[in-house]
């Protein structure tokens, strides 16, 4: 697998569009029925929206979505290792104000776990910043 990561905006989708070798149009209307998923929230369950994906975006969004569902953050990551996906974005989340929320404290925290899982796992990782990769690992 590789992991992109990096702040928001930073060009995360623009490098994982140019490693997938999918046209930009492609790979931003592929859905639950394509290879890529943009968003886990566009598209249901999180269980339908896994099934034999290749390449997930955005991340964050799926420990969102399974925050709200009160569903076990770290145990959906650790399914989505088991489905071995080839790449994986996710933005950087926590370097900014220690929310005062204890609901936006446990999402920072839970997708804080999910992108050292994710990392530990790769074979690729690399952190985006200003449209620039920079290798990891």
């Amino acid at each position: 697998m590789i992991f992109i990561t990096g702040g928001a905006f930073q060009g995360k989708q623009a490098y994982a569009r140019a490693l997938s070798g999918l046209e930009e149009e492609a790979f931003l209307r592929r859905t639950a029925d394509g290879t890529v998923l943009r968003k886990e929230g566009e598209s249901g369950s999180t269980a339908k929206a896994l099934a034999g994906k290749t390449i997930l975006v955005n991340y964050q969004g799926f420990v969102r979505q399974a925050l709200e569902r009160g569903e076990d953050v770290l145990d959906m990551t650790r399914q989505v290792l088991a489905l071995e996906p080839d790449l994986v974005t996710m933005d950087e989340v926590g370097c900014g104000i220690i929310p005062l929320e204890k609901k936006e404290r446990q999402y920072r925290d839970l997708a804080g776990a999910a992108g050292q899982m994710l990392a530990a796992s790769a074979r690729e990782v690399y952190r985006v910043v200003a449209g620039i990769p920079v290798k990891i690992r």
